[in-house]
């Protein structure tokens, strides 16, 4: 009897120990579909290395799909300056645009909490292709991006 338990308890440990071994495996290499980041975010700060924290920013909004990334915000602490329409915009209202603006989309992986972006269109072209990453920590509806090695920080409210 005690060989036959015995040989029925050892196969069905080595099952569950195998089955272990694949989900820590597959849990050490998050995808973005699995984390957290998925949904729309607006910034509520934005604090650069070099810079007093901007504690109460113009719009911009952060979205992260399944693969995809979308960032866009306008700096700093002044409203988007006027811009009458673009075959009557001055090349100084169009650079004053220009320069409020952040803009960049692109795809994205995970590991453990660290965000890598790979864009693909951006506002200004050495950013296509290249890349970002940031440590990143969602906490309830907040998500803080630390942009490495920079150390900006920039702290966003989940909006769905």
């Amino acid at each position: 009897m005690r060989l036959m338990l015995r040989a029925m308890v050892w196969p069905a440990l080595t099952v569950v120990l195998v089955l272990v071994v694949i989900a820590v495996s597959v849990y050490g290499q998050s995808s973005p579909a699995g984390t957290s980041l998925v949904g729309a975010w607006r910034v509520t700060e934005f604090a650069d290395a070099n810079a007093a924290p901007i504690t109460n920013p113009q719009p911009g909004m952060y979205i992260f799909t399944k693969q995809h990334y979308s960032f866009a915000r306008i700096q700093g602490t002044r409203e988007l300056p006027a811009y009458p329409s673009n075959d009557k915009a001055t090349d100084a209202d169009k650079v004053a645009v220009f320069n409020a603006l952040y803009l960049n989309v692109g795809t994205y992986t995970v590991t453990g909490n660290t965000l890598a972006t790979k864009a693909e269109v951006a506002k200004s072209a050495f950013a296509i292709g290249g890349g970002n990453q940031y440590e990143f920590n969602v906490t309830g509806n907040n998500l803080v991006l630390t942009q490495r090695p920079s150390g900006a920080v920039i702290r966003l409210v989940r909006l769905e």
